[in-house]
This record gives C-alpha cells, structure tokens and sequence, in this order.
C-alpha cells in the first residue's frame, strides 16, 4: 500500500474516542517495543490485530509494526480529505508531554486519507475501566481516583501550557496502561489558542460531547478566548471526577440516551452538580468537584490551581499509585 508520511515534530516551547476494548493479559504489560523513526513508518509495513473503535470520522485498530514489533493505535479517517490541519499541529505541540498520548507519525493512505500513528495503550478507556467495575457497581475508590486525577491534571496542564485546548474532556478521552499510566487523546475538538504572533484566539466551543459541556457552551456559536476555552476543560475534568466516583453518569442517570435538550435543561437549570451529601467521601474530593464545576466559567478554578488542590497534594503518592494500578489490571 503506497503512503506518504508525515513526522510530529515535537512543539518547541518554554483519537476519536478510541477505547481499547481487546482483552489483555492480567499482569503488568512488559515495556513496549520501540517504535521505528517516523520516516522508516509504511502503512503497508503495518499488520492489523484488531479493531479498537469507530467514531463519525474515523476507525481506529491496533496494528503491529512487522520489523520492529512496535504496536501502535492507528486512526485511519473515512473520509479522503478531511482538514486535520489543527489536529496535526495539536499533536505536534504536545509531543513528548508524559500524560498526552504520542503520535509517532501522520501516515497517508493510497487515497490520501490521512492516518495518525499514535501510542497504544493497552487497558482502554478510564470510561471502559468504569463500565468493567460497574458490573459490581462501583465507582473508583478514593486513593486510586486522586492518582487518576493526577494524571488527568497534569495532561491539562501540558496541553494549557502549550495553547491548546481539549474541548472533549470525558472518561472515554483518558487512555489507561496496566503499567498505571492516564494519558489524555483524541484531539478532534481541539482548539489552538495563540495565533502566530501571540494574540488571543476566539475559539468555537460548541464541538464535543454535550454531557460534559459546561453551561456556556450551549450558547448558539458559543466561542471563547483561551481562559474560557480552557475553564470548559475544567468543567469536563469535574464532571469526568464526579463520575469515576459514582460509578455512573453524574448529569442524567444515562446521558448516552438523552436528547441535547434534556442535556441543556439539566447542566443550565438544574441542581449543581456536587457529590451527593450522603457519598462517603472526604472534603478534598468533595473541594475539587466543587472547584471544577463552579458556574460561572470566571469562578472555576484552573488548572494550576488544581495542581495544587489538596486532594491532589495529600494523597499518599505511592498508595495512590499502587491502588490505581490494582485497579486497571483487575479490569482487563
């Protein structure tokens, strides 16, 4: 298969949703194979192993490079001509952050479709890690909910610190490993904040899942320069916390059913969204939720805020670690 290929530099500063759904084994995965350089990936020198996932613009599989053994999640496009100029450029500038799944290389297809290389993580979605404990019912346990957070956090403020923001934040957009990994993925909606000469964009908000949009981003052609665009990623954070710990959707009891009016009616006019006051836990969880979906986009804390929350800052770390880790594995 012809292709033409396309290096992610990494961005010089200072997936579609794509949730892994193939079983793996139990214990922690050995380290990955390297990958080849970005000039050496063919499309053709690719072995497919598996469907991963499909969205309105893109399938996703696990593919297996046959010299080197590298595995890779490859996003091919349905469409032959899509504009993935600002995907591409968002992947750039976020290579290299520890929490933001890599992309390795944009590959072109025989027909020009272009298909983005990116990192495989082998346990899925947090959005899938949820579903596998909600057969018992269960949300994520406390220690290991503050180290997904963590994790979560620090993708945000990789991205922040580099112009971009996410605008799709939810439990299916953080990518778990058994090795205790989250990365952040799926740059579809994503937005460059800076123009070329470092003045403050006006961004589009209204793209995204509308279950964890924010209250100001059911305005018609709602739009927002980088503080906005960056405190709706903070609203998505709550929403995607709150709903780790209950073990279900925090909006409606199944946002997956409900119209884009019900979604509007109960984000805009309904109760806020908190921890319940019967839920057994601490008030640092109960803090951060709280901070995360404050109303007013102007009042929601940031992201460097959030850093240095205490339910993040007084977590036992390696606790923590070890307790989120347990809990991938037991899912797969």
């Amino acid at each position: 298969m012809a292709c033409s290929v396309l290096p992610i530099a990494p961005h010089r500063a200072g997936c579609l949703p794509h949730q892994m759904m193939m079983r793996v084994p139990a214990a922690p995965a050995p380290t990955p194979a390297p990958a080849p350089a970005p000039e050496e990936l063919r499309l053709s020198d690719l072995d497919w192993i598996g469907d991963l996932g499909a969205g309105g613009f893109a399938r996703v599989s696990k593919a297996r490079h046959r010299r080197t053994g590298a595995v890779f999640a490859l996003k091919m496009s349905f469409d032959a001509d899509p504009d993935v100029v600002e995907e591409a450029e968002v992947l750039r500038r976020a290579a290299g952050s520890p929490h933001v799944v890599d992309c390795h290389a944009l590959l072109r297809g025989p027909a020009g479709e272009p298909a983005f290389a990116l990192e495989f993580m082998d346990a899925g979605s947090l959005g899938r890690v949820l579903c596998r404990r909600q057969r018992g019912s269960r949300g994520v346990p406390e220690p290991a909910l503050a180290e997904a957070a963590a994790h979560c956090v620090v993708g945000l403020a990789q991205l922040h610190s580099r112009g971009v923001a996410h605008l799709d934040v939810k439990p299916d957009n953080f990518l778990a490993s058994s090795r205790g990994e989250i990365k952040i993925s799926d740059f579809n909606t994503s937005r460059i904040l800076y123009g070329s000469a470092g003045e403050r964009l006006q961004v589009p908000i209204t793209a995204g899942t509308l279950a964890y949009f924010s209250p100001e981003r059911f305005a018609p052609r709602a739009r927002a320069g980088p503080h906005g665009a960056m405190a709706a990623d903070v609203w998505g954070l709550g929403v995607t916390v709150l709903e780790l710990f209950l073990g279900r959707f925090a909006v409606v009891p199944d946002a997956d059913k409900a119209s884009a009016a019900e979604l509007e009616l109960a984000i805009c006019h309904g109760e806020p969204l908190r921890v319940p006051e019967e839920a057994e836990a601490s008030a640092e969880l109960r803090g951060f939720v709280a901070a995360c979906l404050q109303w007013e986009p102007t009042r929601r804390a940031t992201v460097p805020q959030l850093l240095r929350h205490p339910f993040l800052t007084r977590r036992d770390v390696e606790a923590s670690r070890r307790a989120l880790r347990d809990l991938i594995v037991e899912t797969l």
